[in-house]
């Protein structure tokens, strides 16, 4: 019988503690390839330590952060994401803060007992994938036509993929690997379109695009009718150009599984496990990192400022972007 993981401490938010948390700092056990993936992202023992020590130095001192995680699980996912870079890893980090602050229906209560997500949880509404690919990446897959149009905003889907970010934010092989999306729009209606508009893709895009501490792999749509061509456009139109090159559109599983291992799928895809199984797995993950994931809403900074993550600074940013730089998808 499995034993049943028991919650995780909740961290501290305490911006310049008396002792830093470390635990973490090693280099992550993972699939064969993990010393080729370290590599890639400029990554070895002297790095880790130097780049910790300078972001929590640079916390500390910080006049606008009050509250701010400094766990080494935390901050290594920027410092990964940013390929340790420090400035670009400093700057997604504030403007995740800034994020977390603008927009609390996405970031705040990220409780897995709570009935709306409890319930997008329940009918698979996304979930990540049980196995990993080869490389070690997390596959999410999100049937985006299972949001009730007359129930459900688009901040419910916003909420439910934070939820499964932060969930799996502090599992080192994910922070170096990455993850791939599987959006499978097939369920789609017309009502849907009603939930969504440009300027609610700009502000999301802006958000993956800036202050997402991820590596995104790919964005494979599957399913996709062509009444919502122009979601997928208008939401590719305003990704930046690294993360435009790894959107794919697929007809269907079958052409999906040329560039997915299909066994990672669930049952009802083509895959080994049951839906369920998927589900309930996610579930437990969320469970565990409960506590966790409710300490992030201590965190907090000052956006009342001129600097570039500033309230003002990033509100005006979406609220005058609203043209991308199209690239057009189609399906052959």
């Amino acid at each position: 019988m499995a034993t049943e993981l028991k919650p995780l401490p909740a961290p501290s938010v305490e911006k310049a503690p008396e002792a830093y948390d470390d635990k973490g700092c090693e280099d992550p056990v993972g699939p064969k390839n993990i010393k080729k993936t370290l590599e890639s992202i400029r990554e070895d023992a002297l790095v880790r330590r130097q780049n910790l020590a300078q972001l929590r130095d640079w916390i500390a001192k910080h006049p606008h952060i009050r509250h701010c995680r400094t766990d080494a699980l935390f901050l290594l996912r920027f410092l990964r994401t940013r390929k340790f870079s420090f400035l670009v890893a400093s700057q997604t980090l504030e403007r995740y803060l800034a994020a977390r602050a603008l927009h609390p229906r996405w970031f705040q209560q990220l409780d897995i007992n709570d009935p709306e997500l409890q319930h997008l949880t329940e009918i698979g509404f996304v979930y990540p994938l049980r196995e990993r690919t080869a490389d070690g990446c997390l596959v999410l897959l999100c049937d985006w036509g299972l949001l009730d149009p007359k129930v459900h905003t688009i901040d419910h889907s916003n909420r439910m993929h934070v939820m499964l970010a932060e969930a799996y934010g502090e599992d080192p092989v994910v922070q170096c690997a990455g993850v791939i999306a599987i959006f499978d729009l097939q369920h789609i209606t017309l009502a849907h379109h009603g939930l969504i508009s440009l300027s609610s893709l700009r502000q999301i895009t802006r958000y993956l695009n800036n202050s997402f501490p991820v590596r995104c792999q790919a964005i494979y749509a599957v399913n996709v009718p062509s009444a919502a061509m122009w979601i997928v456009n208008g939401f590719v139109g305003f990704l930046n150009e690294k993360i435009q090159s790894r959107v794919r559109l697929f007809h269907n599983y079958e052409e999906l599984a040329e560039k997915l291992d299909r066994n990672l799928l669930p049952q009802e895809c083509g895959g080994k496990l049951p839906k369920s199984e998927h589900i309930k797995a996610f579930r437990g993950q969320c469970e565990r990192y409960r506590g966790r994931m409710l300490a992030l809403d201590e965190m907090d900074i000052d956006l009342d400022h001129g600097e570039p993550y500033s309230r003002n600074a990033m509100l005006d940013d979406v609220e005058s972007g609203a043209v991308g730089s199209f690239r057009k998808l189609e399906l052959d």
